[in-house]
């Protein structure tokens, strides 16, 4: 999938992005498209989002897992639900 269409001649075209180029919402960008013609766009950004039950948030009992972390020492209870974290029981 491509991120734009050349408004003169309807190429799908991928926005070059190198250095950071092109990601400004509040400026103006050029960018040529393989028919030799140079076009302008501006930057849109969309933000998507998904949620989730968390039923220790309402109410239910935190689902703590412990942590993969490296070096083990630095391990923590980690609430699937909820992101909360606690330190590990000290027997573990």
């Amino acid at each position: 999938m491509k991120d734009a269409t050349c408004p003169y001649c309807g190429a799908e075209v991928e926005i070059n992005h190198d250095d950071g180029y092109g990601y400004e919402e509040s400026d103006q960008h050029q960018q040529e498209c393989k028919c030799g013609k140079t076009f302008t766009y501006f930057t849109v950004i969309h933000f998507t989002y998904r949620t989730y039950k968390a039923d220790c948030l309402n109410g239910g009992e935190h689902n703590y897992r412990k942590t993969d972390t490296y070096p083990p020492e630095f391990a923590r209870m980690r609430c699937k639900e909820c992101g909360d974290e606690k330190p590990l029981p000290a027997n573990e």
